[in-house]
């Protein structure tokens, strides 16, 4: 029986379970400082639904998990594919639901990041055009 396929069958595996990871803080933290350093609302727009897409992801993992039997108990156990395919879908299902109006929770952070970064980023600007002119006073006085 020849078996040396089967190495390439885990390489495959592995290749999906990196390619279903899901987003991470730093994830969102990376979009978010994009965002506001382009200034783009669009992009804050699309982190605070990539945001919310996993916080819905999560949930409805939960809710899955609470209403399935467990692997064990089962008479046919579930191999690792099922299990990918089963966290692609809620995250489809995640991302379809965000498209089509969500639970507000990112309409209800991108007001929130908006008025407070938005505030932030006046008064950082402020505050260096206030250092660059008494740079060039102290310079001219010099």
């Amino acid at each position: 029986m020849d078996i040396s396929g089967i190495s390439s069958y885990l390489g495959m595996q592995q290749d999906l379970a990196k390619s279903s990871a899901e987003v991470s803080g730093d994830d969102f933290k990376n979009a978010l400082n994009q965002a506001m350093a382009s200034g783009d609302d669009t992009e804050l727009r699309d982190a605070c639904d990539t945001l919310e897409s996993y916080m819905i992801g999560m949930v409805l993992k939960q809710v899955k998990e609470s209403m399935m039997q467990d692997d064990e108990d089962s008479l046919i156990p579930k191999g690792d594919y099922v299990k990918t395919f089963e966290e692609h879908m809620i995250n489809s299902v995640a991302d379809s639901l965000v498209e089509a109006g969500g639970l507000g929770l990112s309409n209800q952070l991108y007001t929130q990041i908006k008025n407070s970064y938005g505030t932030q980023m006046e008064i950082s600007s402020q505050n260096q055009a206030a250092m660059a002119s008494v740079a060039t006073k102290v310079d001219n006085d010099i």
